[in-house]
Parts: structure tokens; sequence; C-alpha cells
């Protein structure tokens, strides 16, 4: 039996055109903050890939690789922030900062869900070369108006900061080589809850009184000026606290929608995060849309040097089934506008002067290429849902016209074909 393979899928017009109408919106916006476009190749050589710190054992082992014919180690990206590090290493040149965007698949070989897959589309912001908090607060101003430019209502962004996170862990008396795998366990939190992050951490055996103090910690909530006093009592002296308190400060500063809220329990499960960190919930029960954060060594790796970088990325796909579920948009089943139907044989070379006259005038239109009866043409153009037919008869090219359907209420009428342009432009 013919199938796609495991994961992957064959994506119909429909969803295409929904699709393209969503990135147009999340592009309009990148491009309105000054991000510009890049493009990576769907390959990446597998040191690349596999480089120590770039994403950590739990990445390599859902990143496709493979040998090619000549034996080199090459794997399919699984994110679009690793080739950006290689692509800055590479171009060392390159004018700073550097914004770029990104919409570009990537591959993934983990567990399949309704809205997850082994290829899927990312759509990602990014910011070269400053360590400057103030790209951070640009980073989620843009994100937030990518997020209400697509009509979104009920969303926030949960701040963090993974400095803020270690020191926490070490107060909780977590042993240091245990940290990335606790990270891990409280980035499932939004999925399993509370009790499940006590079960698991009782699975890796930390200590009871640690756990205590730890989910303590995470359960501190209020407003981010409140939440960051908090902290302030429990840690003092604390680097990811000043880069919180800059980045709420210079939101403020630019009049961003308070959609954002600092929460102590968003991890992130990536190694190469080393400072604020964050995610885009939608409505409860939906989760996480997009994630991203801080990577000032992420780039190093590579180059020799660091540079500083932050960024985040939207999943198209866990955006696209939230705004269906919701009919937060609609999109024509067919772009194409009319659709011209030849009565019989002898009327098919004026049909082609008519749609090309159309296609001209750029009004998208389309005719038949089988030879169909008039009653086969309209069943095919209703089967498209293309709203109208222009009927091309032996009759009314007698008088210089033809009979304009539409589509939906059958209605029709004859018209000159010297009007039709400027009649179908209104329609």
């Amino acid at each position: 039996m013919l199938q796609t393979p495991k994961g992957t899928r064959d994506i119909l017009s429909e969803e295409v055109m929904i699709r393209q109408e969503v990135i147009e919106k999340i592009k309009s916006v990148f491009e309105l903050y000054g991000f510009r476009p890049l493009e990576t190749p769907a390959l990446e050589n597998w040191e690349v890939l596999s480089a120590k710190g770039a994403g950590g054992e739990e990445i390599l082992k859902e990143t496709y690789n493979f040998d090619d014919k000549a034996g080199r180690k090459i794997g399919l990206r699984y994110d679009l922030t690793i080739p950006l590090a290689r692509f800055v290493a590479m171009n060392p040149n390159l004018p700073l900062p550097f914004k770029r965007y990104q919409i570009e698949k990537v591959w993934r070989y983990g567990d399949i869900t309704r809205t997850r897959f082994r290829e899927f589309l990312q759509a990602d912001i990014d910011i070269i070369g400053s360590e400057n908090m103030i790209t951070d607060a640009e980073i989620i101003a843009c994100t937030i108006s990518a997020f209400n430019t697509l009509g979104f209502k009920n969303f926030f962004v949960r701040i963090n900061s993974r400095k803020i996170l270690s020191t926490l862990m070490e107060l909780a008396g977590i042993e240091k080589n245990k940290v990335i795998d606790v990270f891990r366990i409280i980035d499932k939190l939004d999925k399993i809850g509370f009790d499940g992050i006590e079960k698991e951490l009782n699975e890796k055996n930390i200590p009871k009184n640690s756990i205590k103090k730890l989910l303590n910690f995470l359960k501190i909530k209020g407003e981010p000026e409140v939440v960051i006093k908090k902290i302030e009592k429990i840690v003092n002296r604390n680097e990811g606290i000043e880069e919180l308190k800059g980045i709420v400060s210079y939101l403020k500063k630019m009049k961003v929608e308070q959609k954002f809220k600092i929460d102590l329990s968003l991890a992130r499960g990536l190694d190469y995060y080393t400072g604020p960190i964050y995610e885009v919930f939608a409505e409860e029960g939906i989760g996480s849309v997009a994630g991203g954060g801080r990577y000032d060594k992420l780039i190093g790796l590579f180059l020799g040097r660091e540079i500083p970088a932050t960024g985040i990325s939207f999943g198209i796909e866990r955006i696209m089934e939230v705004m269906r579920e919701r009919k937060m948009i609609k999109t024509e089943r067919n772009k194409t506008k009319v659709f011209v139907v030849a009565v019989n044989d002898k009327v098919r070379d004026k049909v082609l002067e008519i749609v090309q006259d159309l296609r001209k005038n750029n009004i998208s239109a389309d005719f038949d290429v089988k030879g169909r009866s008039l009653s086969k043409q309209l069943e095919y153009v209703n089967s498209l849902r293309i709203p109208y037919s222009i009927i091309v008869g032996e009759k009314e090219l007698k008088k210089d016209s033809v009979k304009l359907r539409d589509m939906k209420t059958g209605k029709e009428k004859l018209i000159k074909i010297k009007e039709l342009v400027k009649l179908i432009y209104k329609s």
C-alpha cells in the first residue's frame, strides 16, 4: 500500500493556502521589526549537528543522520538555530547585530501525535551580536505583535532565566550532574503537572527535601515586579534577576501590551540556553506554540570566540491547529476567481482568448483542458468552489456577449465581453 514515511504527510491545497496565509502574516510582522530572511541547507555535516554543547544527547537521538554515497556523515537539521550558528561562524565579517528570520522545514525522529510530526515547519527570528537585554525585549515584542496579528486573544509569554534556575537548583541542593535532567523534567510541567514532576524527580533519586524546596520555588506567581522581588529575597544578587528586570523595563518602555509574565517553572529542554528563556502559551489546555531564549555560547562552539545571540521559534503546525479549532482563519478553497466554460468545441478558441485576457488583467482564471461537456465542466467548477463561471456559447458570441454565472446562487446574466474585466473586478 502506498503511504508517506511515518511522521510525514501530504498537505492538500486547502491547508497549503491556510498555511501560506499564516506565514505571510507572521513574515509581515518579522519584516516590520527589521528582520531579514535567511535560508540554510536542509542537510548539515554531522560534526556540526553533534557538536558538544549544541543540543545534548536527547536531541542527537532524534536527529536523522546517515552516510552519503561518499561515506560522509550527514544529518537533517533538527532546528534552525544550530544552522544559524554555523552560518554566523562561517561569515565572521557579517555586520552585527544581525537580525534574521527563517521559515523552513526541520526533521525530528520523535513521538508522533495529532500536531507533532517528524517533518514540520518552523518560523524563527534571532538577533546575533548584542548582549543587551533590549534584544530579548525586541524578540518578545515582535512575538507578541505576531500573535496579535494572527488573531490570538488569550495568549501570554512566559519568561524565566536559566541563571536563576541554576541558582535555585543549588539552593534546593540538586547535584550538578543532575541539573540538566531536572531542567527537562520541569519542562514537562504543563503536560504532567506538579504531581508528575514530583514523581519523576523521585525516580531520579532527588532527595525529598530538595524536591520540596524546588517545587516551592516553582510555585511563586504574581505580576513581573512582584515575582522579581520574591526571587531577590531568596537568591539575593543574581545576574539573571538583573537581566529579567532589564527585559521587563524595556518592554514597558516600548509600551508592549502586557501579555507576558515571569514564570519560574519554565525551563526549556535544550542545553544551549544560557540566560533568559521564553515560551508563548495559548489558551488553557493548548500549551506552547513558540519558544526560545538566549544562547550566548552556541556560536562560539564553531567560531572559537563567543558571540551573544537570542531568538525564538514558532511552531507553524501547532499554531495552525489552534487557529483551525477556533475558526480563527477563513481561506477560500480555491483562489481561482473565474472558470471559463465552453458550451461546445466550436467556441473553445474563444475561451482561450477570454481566459488570457482575464489573466492579463490580473484576474485568476481557468478553463477546461479535457474537452468535457457543459454539465461536467460546471460540476468540476462546483467541486473546486470557484465563485464564478463564464459560459461561452455560439448564440451569445453573435452578440459579442457571454453569460456570467454566480456559482453560489446559480444566477446568470448576459454581459458584453468588453465589460467582463470591469464587472468581475467589482464582484
